[in-house]
């Protein structure tokens, strides 16, 4: 039950916009890995993703929702599916759909596999 609790904080704090508290949950060591050729695909570490979530944040100055529908816990891993909702500055709406396999070790974040539609925030961005 904790490690749920934590990736529900997580997802809590990164929607309503506080990615300080929402990182503080997130190992320094961290692998945020993310599927496709988009500029943000493959392994990042807890700098570089931070990097792309501040780029992200500009493209949706009204904030961008990410809401847990569905959560699974084992051991040290959560599965959590994920939809996202926003409006880009494009005037395009932003409706993904992710899964996130999220490895927590004394109640930290220490890997993360985003699977997402990236043909839908390719469409979105280009």
């Amino acid at each position: 039950m904790e490690n749920k609790k934590i990736v529900s904080d997580f997802f809590e704090k990164l929607s309503s916009g506080n990615m300080d508290d929402a990182f503080m949950l997130v190992s320094d060591d961290v692998k945020w890995w993310v599927p496709g050729n988009l500029p943000f695909s493959g392994t990042k570490t807890k700098n570089e993703y931070l990097q792309v979530v501040g780029s992200i944040q500009k493209g949706f100055p009204g904030g961008l929702q990410l809401n847990i529908k569905a959560m699974i816990a084992e051991g040290s891993k959560v599965a959590a599916e994920v939809e996202s909702y926003g409006e880009h500055v494009n005037g395009k709406k932003y409706t993904n759909k992710y899964h996130f396999l999220i490895t927590i070790e004394n109640g930290i974040i220490t890997e993360v596999k985003e699977y997402m539609d990236t043909l839908h925030l390719y469409q979105l961005i280009s």
